[in-house]
């Protein structure tokens, strides 16, 4: 089922289908949810006896949607005044003593008949009667005016009698009045934003059978690798891998010998934790005692064995600095007498505890009274008297030597001692406090306790917490914080994770654990901690019950930060806009439709999961625009009131095949949908009660279509337009379902013959070089790159630069404003087909008038096509992401004598709207101008004015516009560079660029002309810099008609090579220096070649990129003739004429061979004569070596060397 999000950030809970409809006077609810109605009915007659309200009406109204409003102050007067600029919202300002007036007014509403036809003296008067409780528009608005005691809302509510109106039939009843209030309200009890909740898969529990079904104390997560070690009550040790896959097991135990695993002893374990830079684990148990385990391998045994301590361990913290591992570390524990112990070890690296070597194996004992002789490696210190009673957690803060330490005492609840500063913070909950977290990134305490609520506090404000979150049955026995998502998780008695959002105080998911120890009924047990939340990479939450453990995984472990602002978080497939709300829907590839106040670009109502995760493929409005239907990419069909989310109706799909147009016929009853079923499918619309809709595949017209049917549209009174991925155009009329006229047939015969003709003169030609099946192909909008294949051209590509009739029809428009004319010979249909627009006549025998070639670079495509009100101007969106505005009135009015019109029609505007293909362009008419929203794969839409082309805003942006104010709106700035303003301050001024280096001189221009405009196009319209923060002014254009090939003279000014203007807004010197850049790392690729990634790991984090450069030629280095040579280089008898390259590399420059001279005779130390190891290659140079040494002075740094170096 389908969410929904109400404006002002109102979310809601699944839409309530048309057959889950309320009837508050039935007093049921049969919405699948459980709402309770009020407890006693004296209080409700109560209530109406201070409003005025009659006794003998009976009010039973259900609390639960309206307990938002309950919780307000019910001091008002009899009747209540409204001003209209302080109240934005009507239905959320009625309160329930308005509800209660307006539930009387529709009980008692009795209309009058119909009058269909006036009575005369032979014949009485002819009426309809009308269904009691239905209102039509000037009864509504009377009624709402007498029960608001005020004329202020008329406008409004002329509006909102539509939304609640979904069907059309003009008349509102109670229900229908009620639900669209419950969906508005509902939500305020559960979440006032959407947002991603954290656990998206089901959890996975494990049975620990070690455990002999004792609960769980503490999970413990050790590193290198990483495992999941659970250690019971009774001192089963279990490790498993981060799958939840079981590994092995252990068992504390005195007796060493013994391995019958049988329970010896009746200590408890109370707490354990890991010491991350020793590797080791501490595990404290009611025996007083503390035994260090060893994890650094395969096999964990007990090393250390701290026991005989005054009192018992209760619970753990470790502390180490990470910088510096072996430094002194802490453990701080807690005991049961409200002591807290510190333990400092000095050098935990190398060693805990100052004990000998012993033969015999086992643990080392170590007496705790005999500590001071380990005071090497270990240091005691006690805080006594933390708390009255025992310490059920402790928190060391390393900030500032902080420890946080908790108990169930009402008096001592939560103590925070600094000890630097010598300062205690005493917080006093009444029943005490189970658990805590403290985050110093958040400066956030959370507590949970028995009462079952979860407090959140300022460390330093102990009188009052700063929320208190309410929402668990039973007693809070686990919290943390996760501090990338900013969310806290809480576990309680009943096994239930709930997950709650820090800045808004609110519940977000409640995840309930169906371990099967608690499902007979019976509370579970619970360890002392049975929660732990594992960081990044396995971000898990782990939680424990009796002897079971199950796994919660994260989806995401962090709140995404972007500068760039997306609309929806998957790519888009259009943007429709609806004119009677002034709305604008979105859908995106997630499932999810969005509603947007065109006004000011906030989000109005989004309906979430609307085709249960399935990629919504298309969108449209009915002609009452009161109702939205979308297609999905599986065949299914969806009708929706928009206004509160009602799934009005669910139309049968044909088979599992996309669903690419959908057309609403209002006054014949229909629904009309195509897609790659390659059909027309008809379904009923006349019964607005029908939830499901069967399809209806008696299409008289058969199917025609051989291919899948890509575009649809729909020209008054009765002209249908549909194409197909074949090319093939037909025109239907809806009134006899019969082909109107065929303007082209499909090429799939002559497609497959040629396919077989090349294969069979070719072996070349591989799977690659054809396009992809027509039966399997994706949506053209999933496509990363619409154009053909790069390298040399094919003869499939060959053929279909030939025959461009081949091309699949993108996006087929009537210019209905031409099709209601008289005249016969004009074109009134336009279609995109590989990026040619096509203008086509529907009457006599010739079809096609004219063609152009519409974006700037080739082999690209037209996905989105609209036109004003009178047509008179033609928007285009390429899958570059442009959008060009053409100038139509005039063009293809007639017939050419000499053939088609093959010239491009005048240029308008051009710009950059989006980063990659726009899917959708629509035209809006306001009261302010008129607009264009543009819909991309890059997760936006946005929003610009027609003629001029400059940008108002993203819809999802946080600031909001104003249409009636222009400086509200985001020109002259672009997308791209408002990404510049968030990033970079004044980067003309901080940026300095010398003469020396910039390349760019005054003599060369820079082409910077695309070449789509070479190839295609006869005017320059708006150059296009690749740099995306700079965009040029188009220029004006005029076009001629002409029938020639040859392009014309057809602009004002010649195109020509432009280099950067200074009309910038960067400024001239930083696009100057930003093409300088550019080119210079063009030249250093060209020279060196590109960068690999396995060459730049070589080198680590500190590497230069020319580091990694593949060098593609090795230069000889020559040696220069005036080479400084060393005195020992002399004393050889080497010179700078007489030296070469062979000589410098055979050359030996060393001291320490076989054959040279002690140590001794260099530094005045007497060291014993060297053997001569027989068959050594020693002794031919020795009497030369000896003699040189002694001839050359030597300096030495420290009479200490008693080996000789090597000297360069």
């Amino acid at each position: 089922m389908a969410s929904v999000t109400l404006d002002r950030r109102f979310s809601v809970l699944p839409p309530i289908k048309k057959e889950e409809s309320m009837d508050v006077n039935s007093n049921m609810m049969n919405n699948g949810e459980n709402y309770h109605r009020t407890e006693n009915s004296e209080s409700v007659r109560k209530l109406s006896q201070e409003n005025g309200i009659s006794r003998s009406v009976n009010l039973d109204i259900p609390e639960q949607p309206f307990s938002s409003i309950l919780k307000k102050t019910r001091q008002f007067q009899e009747f209540d005044s409204f001003d209209k600029e302080e109240n934005l919202r009507l239905e959320e300002e009625i309160k329930l003593h308005h509800l209660e007036k307006l539930m009387n007014r529709f009980h008692k509403h009795k209309p009058e008949a119909i009058l269909l036809q006036a009575g005369t003296g032979f014949f009485p008067a002819k009426t309809l009667p009308r269904t009691p409780g239905c209102m039509n528009l000037a009864e509504f608005k009377q009624t709402i005016s007498d029960v608001l005691v005020t004329d202020e809302y008329d406008d409004y509510l002329e509006k909102l009698f539509m939304k609640l109106d979904s069907s059309g039939s003009g008349y509102v009843d109670w229900n229908e009045f009620c639900t669209y209030l419950l969906l508005l309200y509902r939500e305020n009890d559960y979440m006032r934003t959407k947002r991603e909740i954290p656990f998206l898969v089901e959890p996975k529990i494990r049975h620990i059978v070690q455990n002999r079904q004792e609960q769980t104390t503490k999970i413990v997560a050790v590193d290198g690798p990483t495992r999941y070690v659970t250690i019971s009550r009774e001192g089963a040790i279990s490790v498993w891998y981060p799958s939840m896959q079981y590994d092995k097991y252990y068992i504390i135990s005195d007796d060493e010998v013994d391995t019958s695993q049988k329970r010896r002893f009746k200590m408890w374990v109370t707490d354990a934790i890991y010491m991350p830079n020793c590797h080791k684990i501490a595990i404290a148990s009611t025996s007083r005692d503390i035994r260090f385990f060893d994890t650094s391998t395969a096999q964990y045994f007990e090393e250390w064995h701290l026991f005989a301590l005054p009192d018992v361990p209760y619970c753990f913290d470790y502390y180490y600095d990470k910088r510096n591992p072996n430094s002194e570390s802490l453990l701080i524990f807690g005991n049961d007498t409200g002591d807290i112990n510190i333990l400092r070890f000095y050098k935990p690296v190398t060693q805990l505890f100052n004990v000998p070597f012993k033969n015999e194996g086992g643990a080392h004992k170590i007496f705790m009274q005999n500590l001071h002789e380990h005071s090497k490696y270990i240091g005691h210190t006690v805080l006594p008297a933390v708390h009255p009673e025992l310490i059920r957690q402790v928190q060391f803060v390393p900030d500032n030597d902080m420890i946080i330490s908790s108990c169930a005492s009402p008096v001592k609840s939560i103590v925070i001692s600094v000890t630097s500063l010598k300062k205690v913070y005493v917080f006093k909950i009444d029943k005490g406090v189970e658990c805590f977290d403290f985050s110093k990134k958040l400066n956030i305490l959370v507590t949970g306790s028995l009462d079952h609520n979860i407090r959140l506090w300022n460390p330093y404000v102990t009188f009052k917490p700063m929320a208190v979150l309410e929402g668990h049955g039973t007693g809070v026995i686990g919290v943390k914080i996760h501090e990338g998502l900013m969310q806290v998780f809480s576990y309680s008695k009943e096994a239930v994770v709930k997950v709650w959002d820090i800045k808004e105080h609110a519940l977000l998911q409640t995840v309930i654990l169906k371990f099967p120890s608690s499902i007979h009924g019976r509370m579970p047990e619970h360890g002392q901690f049975p929660i732990h939340l594992q960081p990044s990479p396995q971000s898990s939450l782990l939680v424990t019950c009796n002897d079971y453990i199950g796994l919660l995984k994260l989806g995401r472990t962090s709140i995404p930060h972007s500068d760039t602002v997306n609309t929806h978080d998957t790519q888009l497939c259009c943007a429709i806009y609806n004119p009677m709300f002034k709305q604008v829907a979105t859908g995106c590839d997630s499932s999810v439709i969005a509603l947007w106040d065109i006004e000011t670009g906030n989000k109005s109502v989004v309906l979430s999961n609307a085709h249960m995760e399935e990629e919504i493929t298309c969108m449209t409005f009915d002609s009452s625009y009161r109702r939205l239907l979308s297609g999905a990419r599986n065949g299914t069909i969806k009708v929706w009131n928009f206004q509160n989310g009602h799934n009005l109706h669910k139309l049968e799909a044909v088979a599992e095949a996309e669903v690419t147009g959908i057309m609403p016929l209002l006054d014949k009853k229909i629904i009309l949908a195509v897609g790659w079923s390659r059909q027309i499918t008809l379904y009923e619309d006349s019964d607005p009660d029908s939830m499901y809709v069967h399809a209806q595949q008696t299409w008289k017209g058969g199917q025609l279509h051989k291919d899948d049917i890509l575009t649809i549209d729909f020209c008054p009174p009765n002209l249908l337009c549909t194409a197909s991925f074949d090319g093939e155009i037909i025109i239907w009329d809806v009134e006899t379902e019969k082909v109107f006229n065929r303007l082209r047939k499909g090429a799939a015969s002559n497609l497959k013959k040629k396919i077989e003709d090349m294969s069979s003169v070719t072996e070349k030609s591989t799977e690659s070089d054809r396009p992809k099946s027509m039966n399997s192909r994706p949506n053209s909008r999933h496509q990363k790159s619409h154009k053909l294949e790069k390298g040399s051209p094919s003869q499939w590509q060959a053929m279909l630069h030939k025959d461009s009739q081949t091309a699949p029809v993108d996006k087929v428009l009537f210019l209905k404003g031409r099709a209601t004319g008289r005249n016969m010979e004009v074109s009134s249909l336009v279609t995109s087909e590989g990026g040619y627009i096509r203008f086509w006549c529907l009457y006599g025998a010739r079809n096609e008038m004219g063609y152009f070639y519409a974006p700037d670079q080739p082999d690209e495509s037209i996905l989105g096509m609209c036109t004003n009100q009178n047509n008179s101007l033609l928007v285009t969106g390429d899958t570059t992401g442009h959008i060009k505005v053409w100038d139509i009135l005039s063009y293809c009015i007639r017939f050419q004598d000499k053939g088609r019109i093959k010239s491009k029609p005048l240029l308008e505007a051009h710009w950059r709207a989006h980063d990659s293909a726009i899917v959708s362009v629509e035209f809006a008419k306001h009261d302010t101008g008129d607009y264009i929203i543009s819909a991309s794969t890059d997760k936006t839409a946005r929003l610009w004015t027609l003629r001029e082309g400059q940008y108002i805003g993203t819809f999802g942006q946080k600031r909001s516009w104003n249409l009636k104010e222009p400086t509200t709106w985001a020109h002259p700035r672009t997308p791209w560079t408002l990404n510049v303003d968030s990033s970079k301050k004044d980067t003309d001024s901080s940026t300095t660029v010398s003469d020396s280096k910039s390349q760019l001189t005054d003599g060369a221009d820079l082409d910077l002309q695309p070449e789509g405009d070479k190839l295609h196009g006869n005017q320059p319209e708006k150059t296009r810099i690749k740099s995306p923060d700079l965009v040029l002014p188009p220029v004006e254009t005029k076009t001629v008609e002409t029938t020639d090939e040859k392009p014309t003279k057809t602009s004002k000014r010649e195109p020509r090579e432009l280099r950067p203007v200074d009309k910038t807004f960067l400024g001239i010197r930083v696009e100057k220096e930003l093409l300088r850049k550019q080119k210079d790392r063009k030249e250093r690729r060209e020279n060196f070649g590109d960068i690999t990634l396995k060459k730049t790991q070589q080198y680590g984090k500190l590497c230069s990129p020319f580091q990694a450069l593949s060098v593609p030629t090795v230069v000889d280095i020559k040696i220069p003739n005036n080479m400084p040579l060393s005195s020992r280089m002399i004393s050889k008898g080497y010179t700078s004429q007489n030296l070469t390259e062979d000589m410098v590399m055979n050359m030996d420059f060393s001291y320490g061979g076989r054959d040279s001279p002690q140590g001794g005779d260099q530094v005045g130390e007497p060291v014993a004569p060297k053997k001569v190891v027989p068959g050594s290659k020693a002794g031919s140079r020795e009497k030369e070596s000896r003699s040189s040494m002694r001839s050359t002075p030597r300096v030495f740094a420290a009479p200490t060397l008693k080996k000789h170096h090597t000297v360069a």
